[in-house]
Formats: structure tokens, sequence, C-alpha cells
């Protein structure tokens, strides 16, 4: 009765932890697209600060080329103060600030300065360096008059920022600044920093340009994170229902295979004691007449013509032969259905058990590699297969001195094992056929045989997990291959 308020509860942790990762996701989408923002705002009040600076810039390097060239040609005063002169124009510095002030004034809230450490005389209030990103910008300048200087700062509660290139002495300046009486200095030299450029620009309006464009990102966003919260509430409601349909057919299934094990286990039981029955009372009989043939043929020892003795030792094996078919069809019935426990088993000693057992003649070689390992393992299902092939090696040898090698080869999960002999041999097309049950090549008047041992060998093999095969031809003996498991086989007791 625990289950359902169990699986309730796992419905509600899958279902929290799927609210929180589209949470957090859809968090870290909008963070992404703030620090998108945030990137695209300094790099578009960049890209403006640039253009001022260059515009400026080019202004100056123009009007100083062509203008003041000119306007010395013609007499003209270049001056700071041309407004107080008549026939005056202005100097390019001048100019340029002039310039600048202008820009500043349609930039709403920024200004362009500039400025130096070596202001002229009538400069000194407002061309020096007067805070410390002045004095950064002029010390990084001169050692890299080539690159640019910026830095976003906050005013008022505003982000702006501040963006600085060098102004250097040109070659055409160098003559003018060296010998002007009012100079700072008159050692210039072409390529010295004579003054730093700045920008000083607000970002306000590139903010709210941003921001605007970015409306209706964040509009898709808002209606992301609303279709995923129905998402999720559709998807767990879907999951709850199929939850509760999924645990009623496990427990139904569950109930109806618990049923079919019962009755197999009670079919399992019946089919024993019905195995056991038949074979004790089919044996029964076949004993009797066994001995009944012998007690006949004692009582009637003299008058018995050899053709007739021939023949009662004929029913005799015909009986035993019956014995021996019943027993293996109760072993082969018995495979994969009655559990053995495993043990250790050192396959090397239990192959000279087996071979003892079975009382090969005298002369007949059996070599067993030295290498073979010791493994947990159903003893006597392993014990039967090595019997079984072992001992068709041996009787179906045409010869008493032949020879049998038993060798084992590790391959990863499994030992791998051969029994191979020098007898007679089986044909290509008989190689399938020895593991069909009651399938023999030589008749039961030439040679006692079941028909059963490989099959119920094949079986053992299989139900352990391994496989079996045969390499033989015809007058070359024959190898019987089969794997074997390094660790023991689970089966259900039936």
């Amino acid at each position: 009765m625990k289950a359902p308020a169990h699986r309730s509860l796992k419905n509600w942790q899958f279902t929290l932890i799927l609210v929180l990762l589209f949470f957090f996701t859809t968090l870290a989408a909008v963070w992404h697209v703030s620090q998108l923002q945030s990137q695209l705002i300094e790099s578009t009040g960049i890209e403006n600060a640039q253009l001022l600076s260059n515009a400026l810039t080019e202004f100056r390097t123009l009007y100083t080329s062509e203008v003041i060239e000119t306007a010395k040609r013609h007499g003209l005063e270049i001056t700071h103060d041309y407004a107080a002169r008549e026939g005056a124009i202005p100097l390019p510095a001048t100019l340029s600030m002039l310039l600048g002030e202008q820009l500043g004034e349609h930039a709403s809230g920024s200004r362009i300065s500039l400025y130096s450490p070596y202001p002229f005389p009538w400069r000194k209030g407002t061309g020096g360096l007067h805070d410390q990103y002045q004095q950064d910008a002029w010390r990084f300048l001169q050692q890299s008059p080539d690159k640019i200087f910026y830095r976003f700062t906050e005013r008022n509660g505003h982000k702006r920022l501040r963006y600085a290139t060098a102004d250097v002495m040109r070659p055409a300046c160098v003559q003018c600044h060296n010998n002007h009486p009012d100079s700072p200095r008159s050692d210039w030299k072409t390529g010295d920093l004579r003054g730093v450029l700045e920008v000083d620009l607000s970002l306000d309006q590139v903010t709210a340009q941003t921001q605007a464009n970015l409306k209706g990102t964040t509009a898709i966003f808002g209606a992301i994170a609303l279709f995923g919260v129905i998402g999720i509430g559709a998807v767990t409601s879907k999951l709850r229902r199929t939850s509760v349909e999924l645990q009623q057919r496990v427990q139904e299934r569950t109930a109806e295979l618990a049923g079919k094990a019962k009755e197999l286990e009670r079919s399992n039981r019946e089919l024993d004691q019905f195995a056991y029955i038949t074979s004790h009372d089919l044996k029964a009989p076949l004993r009797a007449i066994a001995n009944l043939s012998q007690w006949i043929e004692e009582d009637l020892e003299e008058s018995l013509t050899p053709e007739i003795r021939k023949q009662m030792a004929l029913m005799r094996a015909r009986v035993h032969h019956m014995e021996a078919l019943i027993e293996g069809i109760l072993q082969y019935s018995r495979v994969g259905r009655l559990s053995e426990g495993v043990v250790d088993v050192d396959v090397g000693a239990l192959l000279g058990e087996v071979i003892d057992t079975l009382a090969p003649p005298a002369k007949f070689s059996i070599k067993i590699d030295p290498n073979m390992p010791t493994l947990r393992t159903a003893q006597l299902h392993l014990s039967q297969v090595f019997a079984n092939l072992i001992g068709n090696a041996i009787k179906y040898h045409e010869r008493d001195d032949g020879h049998i090698h038993i060798s084992v080869a590790d391959r990863g999960d499994f030992y791998h094992f051969s029994v191979s002999d020098d007898g007679p041999g089986i044909a290509e097309e008989y190689h399938e056929k020895v593991f069909a049950i009651f399938q023999t090549l030589q008749a039961h008047d030439t040679m006692e045989s079941t028909g059963i041992g490989l099959t119920l060998v094949k079986r053992i093999i299989e139900e352990q997990g391994g496989t079996i095969k045969l390499e033989s031809t015809e007058g070359e003996g024959a190898s019987f291959h089969f794997s074997w498991p390094k660790h023991p086989v689970a089966h259900d007791e039936h």
C-alpha cells in the first residue's frame, strides 16, 4: 500500500528537478542576454568614440596641411587669440578644441578635449593633466602611441566612456613648436607625444537605443518562460497519469507472473514426480525380464542351442539398452530445472576422478595439460560433460592403445576446453547430427549407445552460457571444443 505514495514522491521530485532545470536555464539565458547587451553598449560606445576621434584628427591634419600653409603664403597670422587680431586665423590645436566643443554639444553630455603636461601659457588652466585617468592615458600612450587607451566609468549614476588617442608631433609642426616664443619645450622631435586627444562620451543614448532594440528579445524570452511553465505543467500531468497507468499494469503483470511462476513450479514438481515414477515403473519390469531370461537360460542350460543362447544374450542387451535410454532421458529432462550448488572445482583433479571411473584400457593414453584451472562452478555438470566426451573417445576408438589429449585456453570470461582423440573420426555431414537426441552413427547391435550423451552434453554447456563444436575428418580423429564460464551462471530454481 506504500508504493503509490513512494511513486508520487518520485514524481514530485522529478517535477521539482524539471522546474529548477528550466528556471536555471532561463536565468542563464537572461544573464547571457544581459552580458550581450553590456558588450553591445560598450562596443557601440567605442565605435562612436573612435569615429569622433578619427574625424577630429583628420580635420586637424587637413587644416594644418591645406589651410595653414595657404594662410602663411598670404601673410595671415596663425595664433590662439585670432579673435582679437585683424587678419588672423586659429592655430590647429585651438580650432580642434573649438570643434570638439561643438561636437560635444551635439553629442548630449559628451565632450572632446586635448591636453598635455606641456601646455602653452594661455592653456595652463585647462590643458594640463588634471585627473588620474589623464595621467594614466599619458603614460600608456607614451609607451604605445599607436594604440588606444579607454576606460568605462560612472558619473552621477550614468555610464561613460573615456577614449584617448595619441597626438604625435608631425614633421611640419616641429619647427613651429620649437621656435615659438611661448612654447614650453624647444626640443621637440618628429614622433614625440605632444598631447592626448580624449573623447569623454556619455553612453545614455547608446544604452537606451540598445535596450529598445532588445525589447523584442526580452519579449521572446518572456514568452518562452510562459510556455515553458505551461509545458512543464502539461508534461508533469501527463507523467502522473502515465505513471499511475504503468503502476497498475506492473501490478497486474506482477500478479500474473507470480501466478504463472506458481503454476510452473507445480508443473515441474509433477513432471519430476512423473519422471521418477515412470522411470521406476519401466525399469522394474525390464529388470524382471533380464532376470527371467537369465533364470530360463540357467534352468535349460543343457538343452539350449548356441543360436538360442545368442538370442537370449541379445534380448538382455536390448533390455539393458532400454534401461540406459530411460536413465538418459531422465537426466536430460532435469537439466536446467534442478539447481546444483556451486563449489571450487580443481579441473585437473576432476579429470583424474572421471578417468578413474571410466577405467580405460591399460594401453590407452590420456594426456591432460598441466595448466588446468580451478573455478567455481557446478561440479556434477562439468563432470558429466567430461565423462561423456572422454567416454565416447574411448568407446568408439578402434584400438586399445589410442590417445586422448585434453587442453585448455583462457579466453576472458570463459575457459575453452578441448578433448581430442586419434580415433576413426566423424565425417563432416554428421557433425551436427551427433548432437541430436537418439542419433547414433552405428547400429545398436554393433555398439551400445543411447544417442543421448552428446545431446545431454550440449544442453548442459548451453545452460551454463557456453558453446560446443566438433572438428573432425573421417579417419583422422575428432576434437570437441567447448567453452565454460569462469563464474557460475545464476538460474532460477523451479
